[in-house]
């Protein structure tokens, strides 16, 4: 049995982030000492793993609680996973075509300023670098 600070060194999760997922439904300790102290078996060590895991992977909280329900419940949760899986990648590829527009608008920028190495400032309170003259900023 292992009490919250050993568990915390094994897992290298913080006492905070142990009591936060028992708050949360994730975890729970295999019983209370008289003094009050949780104390957790090899069991809650592969629980703590398989959260970080998932969180590594950027699945929620929430979404790991709807996971270990399920496996509580007698459940097989592949068939949820797989398809938390599938909106994790969907969500990702969206995420690196924006990062590739703002690259692209980044660069854009780089070279106007770097052709444009000492424009004039016209004191107006922008940078010319950011709105090039002659450029329309679009409202956000």
């Amino acid at each position: 049995m292992y009490r919250i600070g050993e568990l915390s060194a094994h897992t290298r999760v913080s006492r905070d982030a142990l009591r936060f997922y028992e708050r949360q439904g994730l975890l729970q300790p295999a019983q209370r000492t008289q003094g009050g102290y949780r104390l957790y078996t090899e069991a809650a060590v592969e629980r703590v793993r398989f959260i970080k895991q998932a969180q590594a992977l950027g699945i929620t909280l929430e979404e790991i609680r709807r996971i270990l329900e399920a496996q509580a419940g007698g459940r097989p949760p592949c068939r949820h996973v797989r398809r938390l899986l599938q909106e994790k990648v969907a969500a990702v590829a969206r995420r690196i075509a924006e990062l590739e527009a703002l690259r692209r608008a980044l660069e854009a920028r780089l070279r106007w300023a770097e052709a444009h190495p000492d424009p004039a400032c016209d004191g107006e309170g922008r940078c010319v670098y950011l709105t090039p003259p002659g450029e329309n900023i679009s409202p956000g």
